[in-house]
């Protein structure tokens, strides 16, 4: 177990040291919570602040209801608040939509996320879809993990366009019973009218913790069905 720490520790002092030096290169802190309302239902929230060495500083925080349709099929919804010195603030419902699978040690993940974004400029409601297929193996250094993640605007006046997309490599290792850390490194583009004007390709650092509460159970709501 020391050794993974270790192995991660220096992996997180590299990435930093290596990749903080341009200004397309942003450092992602970011604490998920899970608390379990019952055997079906969570809340699922978090806080993330993103930073680059040129002054640029972003938070957020947002929070959910989660319903566990079945084992393998989730169902959420909530809001997210952004803020920053650079960026317009901005108000965001989302609904998202997780389907889990396994084949052997292999964990298969897809998310479909709805966001409607509001700013409080004078920029125009804009709905979009983010759709997150992701993979991920345990290993004897942690749990490996990839994916993408694309941005589809769905009502800008030119029709449906890919705004940006991200691919995701992550490592992840348990540090308690209820407690994960995970370092990601993100490699987004963005586009400006359409996939073939690229705008702005850059690296995201981001150093997640994924935390779950579980209260004591007093009754039959943490229950799990047969």
């Amino acid at each position: 177990m020391k050794k993974i720490i270790s192995s991660l520790s220096f992996l997180l002092v590299f990435f930093i040291s290596h990749n903080l030096m341009a200004q397309d290169h942003v450092l992602w802190l970011h604490y998920f919570n899970t608390y379990k309302l019952s055997y079906r239902f969570s809340l699922d929230s978090d806080i993330g602040y993103r930073s680059d060495i040129m002054g640029f500083e972003r938070w957020q925080y947002r929070s959910g209801l989660r319903l566990e349709l079945t084992n393998n099929i989730h169902l959420r919804g909530g809001v997210k608040y952004l803020h920053g010195n650079t960026v317009p603030n901005e108000f965001r419902p989302f609904q998202d939509i997780i389907i889990n699978n396994r084949i052997g040690s292999l964990r298969f993940t897809n998310r479909f996320r709805f966001e409607q974004q509001f700013f409080d400029n004078e920029r125009p409601l804009n709905v979009r879809l983010r759709y997150s297929p992701s993979v991920s193996l345990p290993t004897y250094i942690g749990v490996l993990s990839v994916g993408i993640e694309p941005f589809i605007n769905l009502n800008s006046p030119s029709g449906i366009e890919l705004a940006s997309n991200r691919t995701i490599f992550g490592i992840a290792h348990s540090v308690s019973k209820n407690t994960f850390l995970t370092i990601q490194i993100i490699k987004e583009r963005s586009f400006i009218g359409n996939e073939n004007l690229l705008n702005n390709n850059s690296k995201l650092i981001r150093v997640r913790i994924d935390h779950t509460i579980k209260p004591l159970k007093f009754n039959k709501l943490f229950e799990r069905k047969k």
